[in-house]
Protein backbone atom coordinates (compact mmCIF):
# COMPACT_ATOMS: atom_id res chain seq x y z
CA UNK A 1 0.00 0.00 0.00
CA UNK A 2 1.33 3.42 -1.00
CA UNK A 3 0.24 6.51 0.92
CA UNK A 4 -3.57 6.53 0.96
CA UNK A 5 -3.92 4.46 -2.19
CA UNK A 6 -3.98 0.73 -2.71
CA UNK A 7 -2.27 -1.40 -5.30
CA UNK A 8 -3.78 -4.46 -6.95
CA UNK A 9 -1.96 -7.03 -9.03
CA UNK A 10 -4.22 -9.01 -11.31
CA UNK A 11 -3.62 -12.67 -12.03
CA UNK A 12 -2.96 -12.90 -15.78
CA UNK A 13 -1.29 -15.92 -17.51
CA UNK A 14 1.33 -13.93 -19.42
CA UNK A 15 4.96 -14.96 -19.92
CA UNK A 16 6.45 -11.71 -18.59
CA UNK A 17 9.85 -13.24 -17.88
CA UNK A 18 10.77 -12.46 -21.48
CA UNK A 19 10.52 -8.77 -20.69
CA UNK A 20 13.59 -9.04 -18.48
CA UNK A 21 15.55 -12.02 -19.73
CA UNK A 22 16.09 -10.86 -23.30
CA UNK A 23 16.22 -7.08 -22.92
CA UNK A 24 19.04 -4.62 -23.03
CA UNK A 25 18.69 -1.83 -20.53
CA UNK A 26 19.13 1.80 -21.43
CA UNK A 27 18.19 4.36 -24.02
CA UNK A 28 18.31 3.35 -27.65
CA UNK A 29 18.48 6.77 -29.23
CA UNK A 30 21.49 8.32 -30.93
CA UNK A 31 24.22 7.11 -28.58
CA UNK A 32 27.40 5.95 -30.30
CA UNK A 33 28.03 2.19 -30.55
CA UNK A 34 30.29 0.68 -27.94
CA UNK A 35 32.65 -2.29 -27.99
CA UNK A 36 32.29 -2.82 -24.23
CA UNK A 37 31.10 -6.30 -23.22
CA UNK A 38 27.48 -6.88 -22.32
CA UNK A 39 26.88 -7.45 -18.55
CA UNK A 40 26.38 -11.09 -17.69
CA UNK A 41 22.84 -10.40 -16.46
CA UNK A 42 21.06 -8.20 -18.99
CA UNK A 43 18.31 -6.01 -17.58
CA UNK A 44 19.52 -6.09 -13.96
CA UNK A 45 21.34 -3.09 -12.56
CA UNK A 46 23.93 -3.83 -9.87
CA UNK A 47 23.08 -0.50 -8.25
CA UNK A 48 19.41 -1.32 -7.86
CA UNK A 49 18.98 -4.81 -6.38
CA UNK A 50 15.91 -3.77 -4.40
CA UNK A 51 14.06 -2.72 -7.53
CA UNK A 52 14.98 -5.95 -9.26
CA UNK A 53 13.98 -8.30 -6.48
CA UNK A 54 11.06 -6.71 -4.69
CA UNK A 55 7.84 -8.80 -4.51
CA UNK A 56 4.91 -8.26 -6.82
CA UNK A 57 2.34 -5.66 -5.82
CA UNK A 58 -0.59 -7.07 -3.95
CA UNK A 59 -4.17 -6.10 -3.27
CA UNK A 60 -5.37 -4.50 -0.03
CA UNK A 61 -5.54 -7.90 1.66
CA UNK A 62 -1.98 -8.75 0.65
CA UNK A 63 -2.84 -11.25 -2.10
CA UNK A 64 -3.29 -11.15 -5.84
CA UNK A 65 -6.63 -9.88 -7.14
CA UNK A 66 -8.58 -11.76 -9.82
CA UNK A 67 -10.33 -9.68 -12.47
CA UNK A 68 -14.11 -9.86 -12.48
CA UNK A 69 -15.63 -10.94 -15.82
CA UNK A 70 -16.87 -7.93 -17.75
CA UNK A 71 -14.72 -5.46 -15.83
CA UNK A 72 -12.22 -3.07 -17.37
CA UNK A 73 -9.47 -5.10 -15.71
CA UNK A 74 -10.69 -8.22 -17.50
CA UNK A 75 -10.79 -6.29 -20.79
CA UNK A 76 -7.14 -5.34 -20.37
CA UNK A 77 -6.23 -8.92 -19.46
CA UNK A 78 -7.88 -10.20 -22.65
CA UNK A 79 -6.18 -7.55 -24.79
CA UNK A 80 -2.77 -8.26 -23.28
CA UNK A 81 -3.19 -11.99 -23.84
CA UNK A 82 -3.84 -11.32 -27.53
CA UNK A 83 -0.53 -9.49 -28.00
CA UNK A 84 2.00 -11.51 -29.99
CA UNK A 85 4.67 -11.17 -27.32
CA UNK A 86 5.01 -10.28 -23.66
CA UNK A 87 2.86 -7.33 -22.62
CA UNK A 88 1.76 -5.62 -19.44
CA UNK A 89 0.04 -2.47 -18.22
CA UNK A 90 -0.60 -0.53 -15.03
CA UNK A 91 -3.30 2.07 -14.46
CA UNK A 92 -3.30 4.45 -11.48
CA UNK A 93 -5.44 7.09 -9.84
CA UNK A 94 -6.81 6.78 -6.32
CA UNK A 95 -5.49 3.21 -6.56
CA UNK A 96 -3.04 1.37 -8.79
CA UNK A 97 -3.96 -1.72 -10.78
CA UNK A 98 -1.08 -3.74 -12.23
CA UNK A 99 -1.73 -6.36 -14.88
CA UNK A 100 1.24 -8.58 -15.62
CA UNK A 101 4.05 -6.21 -14.60
CA UNK A 102 7.75 -6.80 -14.02
CA UNK A 103 10.40 -4.13 -13.42
CA UNK A 104 12.24 -3.49 -16.70
CA UNK A 105 14.36 -0.65 -18.07
CA UNK A 106 12.71 2.76 -18.06
CA UNK A 107 14.57 3.90 -21.16
CA UNK A 108 13.38 7.31 -22.35
CA UNK A 109 10.31 7.33 -20.11
CA UNK A 110 12.84 8.28 -17.40
CA UNK A 111 13.22 11.67 -19.08
CA UNK A 112 9.96 12.81 -17.45
CA UNK A 113 11.19 12.75 -13.81
CA UNK A 114 14.59 13.95 -15.06
CA UNK A 115 13.05 17.06 -16.63
CA UNK A 116 10.95 17.64 -13.51
CA UNK A 117 14.10 17.50 -11.36
CA UNK A 118 15.71 20.30 -13.36
CA UNK A 119 12.54 22.39 -13.42
CA UNK A 120 12.34 22.08 -9.64
CA UNK A 121 15.58 24.06 -9.47
CA UNK A 122 14.96 26.56 -12.26
CA UNK A 123 11.34 26.81 -13.50
CA UNK A 124 12.18 27.59 -17.12
CA UNK A 125 11.56 25.18 -19.98
CA UNK A 126 14.87 25.23 -21.83
CA UNK A 127 15.61 24.01 -25.33
CA UNK A 128 17.19 20.88 -23.86
CA UNK A 129 14.13 20.09 -21.76
CA UNK A 130 11.86 20.57 -24.74
CA UNK A 131 14.02 18.41 -27.00
CA UNK A 132 14.36 15.66 -24.39
CA UNK A 133 10.59 15.30 -24.00
CA UNK A 134 9.15 16.30 -27.39
CA UNK A 135 11.82 14.72 -29.61
CA UNK A 136 13.16 12.20 -27.05
CA UNK A 137 16.61 13.58 -27.80
CA UNK A 138 19.31 11.73 -25.87
CA UNK A 139 22.00 14.40 -26.13
CA UNK A 140 19.62 16.96 -24.64
CA UNK A 141 18.70 14.60 -21.82
CA UNK A 142 22.37 13.93 -21.10
CA UNK A 143 22.97 17.67 -20.83
CA UNK A 144 20.09 17.95 -18.34
CA UNK A 145 21.49 15.06 -16.32
CA UNK A 146 24.96 16.65 -16.23
CA UNK A 147 23.48 19.96 -15.04
CA UNK A 148 22.31 18.24 -11.85
CA UNK A 149 25.89 17.54 -10.72
CA UNK A 150 27.74 14.25 -10.41
CA UNK A 151 25.93 11.09 -11.50
CA UNK A 152 25.21 10.35 -7.84
CA UNK A 153 23.83 13.87 -7.28
CA UNK A 154 21.76 13.69 -10.44
CA UNK A 155 20.39 10.28 -9.48
CA UNK A 156 19.45 11.55 -6.02
CA UNK A 157 17.65 14.56 -7.54
CA UNK A 158 15.62 12.42 -9.93
CA UNK A 159 14.88 9.89 -7.20
CA UNK A 160 13.61 12.69 -4.97
CA UNK A 161 11.12 13.58 -7.71
CA UNK A 162 9.93 9.97 -7.82
CA UNK A 163 9.51 9.84 -4.04
CA UNK A 164 7.55 13.10 -4.01
CA UNK A 165 5.21 11.75 -6.68
CA UNK A 166 4.05 8.36 -5.46
CA UNK A 167 6.98 6.07 -6.33
CA UNK A 168 8.44 4.85 -3.05
CA UNK A 169 10.67 2.06 -4.35
CA UNK A 170 12.44 2.79 -7.65
CA UNK A 171 16.21 3.26 -7.42
CA UNK A 172 17.59 5.59 -10.10
CA UNK A 173 20.56 4.11 -11.91
CA UNK A 174 23.69 6.29 -11.87
CA UNK A 175 26.14 3.95 -13.61
CA UNK A 176 26.29 3.16 -17.32
CA UNK A 177 26.03 -0.60 -16.96
CA UNK A 178 26.06 -0.69 -20.76
CA UNK A 179 28.22 2.27 -21.75
CA UNK A 180 26.40 3.04 -25.00
CA UNK A 181 23.21 3.86 -23.08
CA UNK A 182 22.35 6.58 -20.58
CA UNK A 183 22.63 5.73 -16.90
CA UNK A 184 19.16 7.05 -16.03
CA UNK A 185 17.63 5.12 -18.94
CA UNK A 186 18.91 1.92 -17.35
CA UNK A 187 16.79 2.47 -14.26
CA UNK A 188 14.47 -0.46 -13.57
CA UNK A 189 10.96 0.99 -13.41
CA UNK A 190 8.01 -1.30 -12.67
CA UNK A 191 4.72 -0.49 -14.38
CA UNK A 192 2.86 0.11 -11.11
CA UNK A 193 5.44 2.53 -9.76
CA UNK A 194 5.53 4.39 -13.06
CA UNK A 195 1.73 4.64 -13.35
CA UNK A 196 1.41 5.91 -9.77
CA UNK A 197 4.02 8.55 -10.59
CA UNK A 198 2.26 9.54 -13.83
CA UNK A 199 -1.04 10.11 -12.02
CA UNK A 200 0.69 12.75 -9.88
CA UNK A 201 2.59 14.54 -12.66
CA UNK A 202 -0.17 17.20 -13.08
CA UNK A 203 -0.03 18.06 -9.37
CA UNK A 204 3.13 20.19 -9.31
CA UNK A 205 4.27 23.23 -11.34
CA UNK A 206 7.23 21.34 -12.81
CA UNK A 207 5.03 18.34 -13.57
CA UNK A 208 2.49 20.49 -15.37
CA UNK A 209 5.25 22.08 -17.46
CA UNK A 210 6.53 18.66 -18.54
CA UNK A 211 2.99 17.39 -19.14
CA UNK A 212 2.39 20.27 -21.52
CA UNK A 213 5.38 19.07 -23.54
CA UNK A 214 4.16 15.46 -23.38
CA UNK A 215 0.90 16.58 -24.98
CA UNK A 216 2.80 17.82 -28.02
CA UNK A 217 5.33 15.07 -28.69
CA UNK A 218 6.81 14.59 -32.14
CA UNK A 219 5.80 11.87 -34.58
CA UNK A 220 8.26 9.35 -33.18
CA UNK A 221 6.06 9.11 -30.06
CA UNK A 222 2.56 9.42 -31.51
CA UNK A 223 1.36 5.90 -30.85
CA UNK A 224 -0.17 3.97 -27.96
CA UNK A 225 -2.71 6.14 -26.13
CA UNK A 226 -1.56 9.35 -27.86
CA UNK A 227 -4.67 11.07 -29.22
CA UNK A 228 -6.94 8.79 -27.17
CA UNK A 229 -10.58 9.16 -28.19
CA UNK A 230 -12.81 10.50 -25.44
CA UNK A 231 -10.04 12.00 -23.33
CA UNK A 232 -9.83 15.70 -22.53
CA UNK A 233 -6.07 15.57 -23.09
CA UNK A 234 -3.30 12.98 -23.15
CA UNK A 235 0.41 13.43 -22.51
CA UNK A 236 2.81 10.61 -23.42
CA UNK A 237 6.50 9.79 -23.27
CA UNK A 238 7.80 6.78 -25.13
CA UNK A 239 10.82 4.63 -24.38
CA UNK A 240 12.24 1.91 -26.64
CA UNK A 241 15.40 0.07 -27.58
CA UNK A 242 16.88 -3.24 -28.70
CA UNK A 243 17.72 -6.00 -26.28
CA UNK A 244 20.92 -8.04 -26.31
CA UNK A 245 19.24 -10.28 -28.88
CA UNK A 246 18.27 -7.31 -31.06
CA UNK A 247 14.56 -7.49 -30.16
CA UNK A 248 12.87 -4.28 -29.05
CA UNK A 249 11.24 -3.50 -25.73
CA UNK A 250 8.71 -0.67 -26.12
CA UNK A 251 7.18 1.36 -23.27
CA UNK A 252 4.88 4.34 -22.93
CA UNK A 253 4.26 6.53 -19.87
CA UNK A 254 0.94 8.38 -20.10
CA UNK A 255 -1.14 10.97 -18.25
CA UNK A 256 -4.78 10.82 -19.33
CA UNK A 257 -7.09 13.70 -18.39
CA UNK A 258 -10.87 13.30 -18.42
CA UNK A 259 -13.70 15.21 -16.80
CA UNK A 260 -13.31 12.89 -13.81
CA UNK A 261 -9.65 13.61 -13.10
CA UNK A 262 -6.22 12.26 -14.05
CA UNK A 263 -5.26 8.67 -14.78
CA UNK A 264 -1.62 7.57 -14.96
CA UNK A 265 -0.54 4.61 -17.05
CA UNK A 266 2.52 2.65 -18.12
CA UNK A 267 2.29 0.25 -21.04
CA UNK A 268 5.04 -2.25 -21.86
CA UNK A 269 5.48 -4.79 -24.66
CA UNK A 270 8.21 -6.93 -26.14
CA UNK A 271 6.86 -8.31 -29.43
CA UNK A 272 7.86 -11.79 -30.47
CA UNK A 273 9.21 -10.56 -33.81
CA UNK A 274 11.42 -8.07 -31.94
CA UNK A 275 10.49 -5.10 -34.13
CA UNK A 276 9.89 -1.56 -32.93
CA UNK A 277 6.96 -1.23 -35.35
CA UNK A 278 5.21 -4.27 -33.87
CA UNK A 279 5.75 -2.95 -30.35
CA UNK A 280 4.25 0.43 -31.16
CA UNK A 281 1.34 -1.21 -32.99
CA UNK A 282 0.60 -3.47 -30.02
CA UNK A 283 0.48 -0.53 -27.62
CA UNK A 284 -1.76 1.37 -30.02
CA UNK A 285 -4.20 -1.55 -30.06
CA UNK A 286 -4.32 -1.44 -26.26
CA UNK A 287 -5.53 2.16 -26.56
CA UNK A 288 -8.95 0.86 -27.59
CA UNK A 289 -9.37 -0.66 -24.13
CA UNK A 290 -8.60 2.71 -22.54
CA UNK A 291 -11.10 4.41 -24.85
CA UNK A 292 -13.87 1.91 -24.08
CA UNK A 293 -13.42 2.11 -20.31
CA UNK A 294 -12.46 5.74 -19.60
CA UNK A 295 -15.47 6.20 -17.33
CA UNK A 296 -14.36 3.32 -15.07
CA UNK A 297 -10.60 3.83 -14.80
CA UNK A 298 -9.22 5.04 -11.46
CA UNK A 299 -8.54 8.78 -11.34
CA UNK A 300 -6.71 11.19 -9.10
CA UNK A 301 -7.38 14.83 -8.23
CA UNK A 302 -4.62 17.27 -7.38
Amino acid sequence: MRSSTSTERLVVPLLLAALVAGCTIGDAGNAAPSSSPVPSVAGISPAAPAAASRPASAGPSGGAVAAKPGSWQAAFARALAEVDGAASVAVAGDRTVVIGSEPVAAWSTSKVPLAMAVLGRAPTVTANIRAAIVESDNAAAEAIWASLGTPQQAGAAVQQVLRANGDATTVVQTTRVRPQYTAFGQTLWANGDAAAFAARVPCSPQGRAVLDLMRGVAGNQRWGVHGLAGAKSVGVKGGWGPGADGGYLVRQLAVIETGRGYTGAMLTVRPNDGSLASGRAALTRLASVFAQHLAALPVRHC
